[in-house]
């Protein structure tokens, strides 16, 4: 049994909006179990949702209307997204008494992954005041050009491509170019490292060699420092206190005292709290 349906059998909270009402149930897969008769509900929508697994979508976002101009939605569910969801996802729209059977109903669904929309549908039906009727969506990538179907690699202007520094990504998502001074790989996520270790990134470092992150031909700058064209150097993005032979000190005693990185200088009487000589 998934979350989703878990959810429903504990009775879910409706979203309402003038009078129009939403809640989740379970996987299609599971209807057989679960779903109320056809008049059980009253007037409503079941909407059936179906898309490529690839899309990897943890959220959907329902809208629609009942001709002539009676709104519902928008909602998304799960509110909260805490697991990939499955083709055949299914969710109902309670619509309540008084529709006339033969009016039309609009609906519109979109796919959302990390809160943004990758898929959308929207299909017609016809009501029948009293009755559930079945509605299929079939959720269609956004941007066919930065979204590849049933691909393992990434999507690079609508085609497949192996991940690689120059095309990478993986589960068929738009792919992304490495810098080639900070990484040497794609790896099997479809992310860009330095040999086993994330892309050098850190203000110490300035490249990628052998596996390792570097600032020029040593290792990582000390605390303090920063790489900058291969040097280690106290900077004001390093350094809060004060600068002296490219050390960062506190800046705080009367023979360094400074901040925001300036060289430090020696006080005549004493270094204040502010770090300023007096």
């Amino acid at each position: 049994m998934n979350t989703l349906m878990c959810a429903m059998m504990r009775g879910p909270d409706t979203a309402t909006r003038g009078g129009w009402k939403l809640v989740l149930v379970c996987a299609v897969l599971l209807l057989g179990a679960c779903r109320d008769s056809g008049t059980a509900s009253g007037t409503a929508l079941y909407v059936t949702t179906e898309f490529d697994p690839t899309l990897l979508l943890t959220q959907v976002r329902v809208w629609g209307a009942v001709q002539p101009g009676a709104p519902f939605g928008p909602h998304v569910l799960p509110e909260q997204p805490s697991r990939l969801l499955s083709s055949g996802e299914t969710l109902r729209v309670v619509l309540g008494d008084g529709v006339t059977s033969g009016t039309q109903a609009k609906v519109y669904v979109e796919g959302l992954r990390d809160g943004g929309v990758v898929a959308q549908g929207e299909g017609t039906v016809q009501l029948r005041d009293g009755y559930e009727v079945d509605v299929t969506l079939r959720l269609e990538p956004s941007n066919p050009d930065t979204f590849c179907l049933g691909c393992t690699g990434c999507c690079k202007d609508g085609v497949c491509t192996t991940a690689s520094l120059e095309s990478c990504g993986a589960g068929g998502n738009t792919c992304a170019v490495c810098d080639s001074q900070r990484s040497d790989t794609c790896d099997a996520r479809g992310v860009c490292v330095c040999g086993s270790n994330p892309a050098c990134s850190d203000q110490t470092v300035d490249r990628c060699v052998g596996g390792q992150c570097k600032c020029g031909s040593s290792g990582p700058c000390a605390q303090g420092q920063e790489c900058v064209d291969g040097t280690c150097r106290c900077t004001a993005n390093s350094c809060a206190g004060c600068c002296l032979n490219n050390v960062c000190e506190p800046g705080n005693l009367k023979d360094k005292c400074g901040k925001g990185g300036e060289s430090c200088r020696k006080c005549n009487r004493s270094c204040n709290a502010d770090r300023s000589c007096s």
